[in-house]
């Protein structure tokens, strides 16, 4: 059986709408801009920085398991990764000349964080993001 990267699978399930708390303002040595928030039903993005490193990430709430699924399913379609399901966690993780990027879900969450600076930023921001 696959083993989730970064430990996700361990860590504490997410809850609730608060963006604050979903994507932290401060997520190890990186910092996030300001969200604006998102229409009813749509995306949450965000800018994390560290010095030059930049991580952008997605974060989608769906009414129940199958939207973070469907959603996870479009991001893999449009990068053209194959998803990996581990129980009940969907992911797929990349690193190509656009950097490095990893999608998952969490239940009705899903996350997506893409390094352009590659897999070691990559790594750095998903060792420390809580979820």
């Amino acid at each position: 059986m696959n083993e989730v990267p970064y430990g996700i699978a361990a860590r504490p399930m997410p809850d609730g709408t608060s963006i604050d708390r979903l994507m932290p303002v401060r997520v190890g040595g990186f910092a996030r801009d300001q969200v604006k928030p998102p229409a009813p039903g749509m995306s949450i993005y965000g800018n994390y920085k560290r010095g030059a490193a930049t991580i952008f990430m997605e974060l989608a709430i769906g009414d129940n398991i199958r939207d973070a699924e469907a959603t996870l399913e479009t991001a893999a379609g449009e990068t053209g990764d194959t998803i990996v399901q581990c129980g009940p966690i969907g992911y797929f993780r990349s690193v190509n000349a656009d950097g490095a990027f990893m999608a998952w879900t969490r239940g009705r969450y899903f996350f997506s964080a893409h390094a352009k600076g590659g897999e070691k930023d990559l790594d750095e921001f998903m060792q420390a993001f809580p979820f």
